[in-house]
């Protein structure tokens, strides 16, 4: 589903921190770049991805986690 923004629609805000958590580790952005927060669109009523504002908690929460799930990927890669 898209929104008129064209942005990516989550259903609900645990989707949407999931998916966050999940961009963080596929596109490997450094820390305050790349989208850093979800907000609730007036638009559509669904979750999009945003990056303005402050960071989403769930970013510095799952630090730890977003790292070694980088470096597991990493590791994939130079295996194949």
């Amino acid at each position: 589903m898209k929104c008129i923004t064209g942005k990516k629609c989550h259903e609900t805000e645990e989707l949407a921190e999931e998916a966050l958590i999940e961009n963080h580790i596929h596109f490997n952005h450094p820390k305050g770049s790349g989208p850093i927060n979800i907000y609730l669109c007036e638009h559509c009523g669904h979750y999009h991805f945003t990056s303005q504002g402050e960071p989403h908690y769930i970013l510095e929460e799952k630090a730890s986690y977003i790292a070694a799930q980088k470096r597991a990927r990493d590791w994939e890669y130079r295996l194949r």
